[in-house]
């Protein structure tokens, strides 16, 4: 089994190589990284975002329609949120094996810093294995500095590291000893 990424033409240009490439390291799995072709819908005007279970609504469609059995990602740059938040980094639906990922507030300008691709970068990467990881059925761990620690907001994101902690890692390989390398 690959993990397949889906990188949205407004998503960060650059990264995604980088990003698929980590992404494997951390999870041993093996990951491809396509141009995005599907649309996705959910916008809502009062809030100016997009409803991430909507996104993963389509993400599920587009997978039926096509045979996709393989975990999958997609990395925008609009702004998403669940109901009953103000925002989320990312969303993953485990029974269906699509998530999504917005790179909109992992960029340092959202909050009024310098840009900084490299902390762009380190964030996609982190967000992204966390959520195939849920793909994969791991749950938040309470390491924080684990990739499946769960971030309540940017710093704590930052603080996380890009690997799985021993705990994890076993589950991994307990949940899918096939598919890892």
């Amino acid at each position: 089994m690959d993990i397949q990424i889906f990188w949205d033409r407004g998503a960060p240009q650059g990264l995604e190589i980088p990003v698929a490439r980590t992404i494997s390291q951390v999870l041993d799995i093996p990951v491809q990284v396509f141009t995005n072709p599907l649309l996705y819908n959910g916008f809502s005007i009062n809030r100016h975002q997009f409803d991430a279970t909507a996104i993963l609504s389509c993400i599920d469609t587009y997978k039926r329609r096509n045979n996709i059995e393989s975990p999958l990602l997609l990395v925008i740059s609009d702004d998403i949120f669940k109901p009953a938040s103000r925002y989320i980094f990312g969303l993953a639906r485990p029974r269906t094996g699509s998530a999504v990922v917005s790179a909109a507030r992992l960029r340092n300008e959202f909050w009024d810093l310098p840009a900084d691709d490299k902390a762009l970068c380190n964030r996609i990467i982190t967000e992204g294995a966390h959520e195939i990881g849920h793909l994969l059925d791991l749950e938040h761990c309470a390491d924080e500095r684990c990739v499946m620690a769960n971030p309540g907001c940017l710093d704590d994101l930052d603080h996380k590291k890009t690997w799985l902690c021993d705990d994890c890692k076993a589950k991994l390989r307990t949940l899918h000893p096939v598919c890892i390398r």
